[in-house]
């Protein structure tokens, strides 16, 4: 996932969809997400802008076949 379409991931989350998925972080134990999400929100980045970082970090590291796998545990 490039940069550009992070960012628009970013600006195409509601609060509501932001509270889901940290919820199911929650639900899931994903402490390292949900650790690295923390972070970047304390360091300025806005809820929507952490999230889709997160979520991209692991797009990346999975490859595009597991992104499925991914957005249906999300």
């Amino acid at each position: 996932m490039t940069t550009q379409e992070t960012y628009k991931l970013a600006n195409e989350f509601t609060e509501q969809e932001i509270n889901n998925i940290l919820g199911s972080w929650n639900t899931k134990n994903e402490v390292e997400s949900l650790s690295t999400f923390n972070s970047l929100v304390r360091l300025g980045d806005s809820r929507g802008l952490a999230l889709a970082t997160v979520i991209a970090e692991k797009y990346n590291n999975k490859g595009v076949s597991e992104m499925y796998e991914i957005a249906h545990e999300s």
